[in-house]
């Protein structure tokens, strides 16, 4: 479950017990449909890489080994600006604020568009 926008606070605060699965909500406001070829995915928590998306498909080659396995995103959704990361049987260390980055590269970049989400992971 996850609350949206309390000044101040991270952009979404999201609440998940221990083994369950997770969404951690990220969308950009882009209007028509990404070209994903173009754009770059960064989910991460401070300088620890949970999921990269690059050039049309995750590329996880330095994903930190606590997440592997763990996440998806929504690849028939990502061209339509939906960006949220699934994360399954969660843990308590995944207790944190993720910082979902969107960059979109090519002949047209545009601002990089960033959202932070924190996950409060409670025990069953």
């Amino acid at each position: 479950s996850c609350l949206f926008f309390i000044p101040g606070q991270p952009d979404t605060t999201c609440h998940a017990f221990v083994g369950e699965t997770v969404v951690l909500p990220c969308t950009t406001t882009s209007p028509g449909e990404l070209i994903l070829s173009n754009s770059m995915l960064y989910w991460q928590i401070d300088s620890v890489l949970v999921h990269f998306f690059h050039n049309g498909q995750d590329s996880l080659e330095f994903q930190d080994k606590h997440y592997s396995g763990r996440t998806s995103l929504f690849l028939d959704q990502m061209k339509h600006g939906n960006f949220s990361l699934k994360l399954t049987n969660v843990q308590l260390l995944d207790t944190a604020v993720y910082t979902c980055i969107y960059k979109q590269t090519g002949d047209h970049p545009n601002k990089t568009q960033k959202s932070k989400i924190q996950l409060i992971v409670s025990g069953k």
